[in-house]
């Protein structure tokens, strides 16, 4: 080939390397939906949740959840309303429920409902457990406590 058509060539190339990808470029996408962020209260999923608590607490005969009990949790996890299972991690749901929950049993149940955890749960339930450790001030010791103040919790009690 002569050097003006190699040039000519190079130069054909280089235009229709340019010029593809504007035209064969896919149009924009739809902007995305707005994500659905953490829930404003876990109350009604801990709730949805009381089913699993036979086979949670301590102290019960260890049988299989029942269907309600793992259908629940994996919509959960499926959710951002995992977050509330951090409740059941931390034993707050302990109190809530009035009831014993076995750790083991806890560990258990993705298991045996066959759920998915989200990897990322178990860290996010850690940094909102320490933050909020952080930010509650521990009680004073008793013997920093006014003598009256002692008299007075003493008197409640007794």
């Amino acid at each position: 080939m002569a050097p003006s058509a190699v040039s000519l060539l190079a130069v054909a190339v280089a235009l229709l390397g340019v010029l593809q990808p504007a035209a064969t470029s896919p149009p924009p996408s739809p902007p995305a939906a707005p994500a659905t962020g953490p829930p404003v209260s876990c109350a009604s999923t801990l709730y949805n949740l009381f089913s699993c608590t036979p086979f949670l607490s301590t102290g019960t005969p260890l049988a299989g959840p029942p269907a309600s009990c793992c259908a629940t949790l994996r919509a959960t996890l499926a959710s951002p309303d995992s977050i509330c299972l951090c409740h059941l991690i931390d034993g707050w749901f302990n109190q809530f429920a009035n009831v014993n929950i076995d750790a083991v049993r806890l560990a258990l149940l993705p298991i045996v409902c066959l759920a998915i955890v989200p990897p990322e749960l178990p860290y996010v339930c850690s940094a909102l457990r320490d933050s909020v450790a952080s930010t509650v001030p521990p009680a004073p010791p008793a013997a920093t406590l006014p003598r009256a103040a002692l008299k007075d919790s003493v008197a409640r009690r007794g």
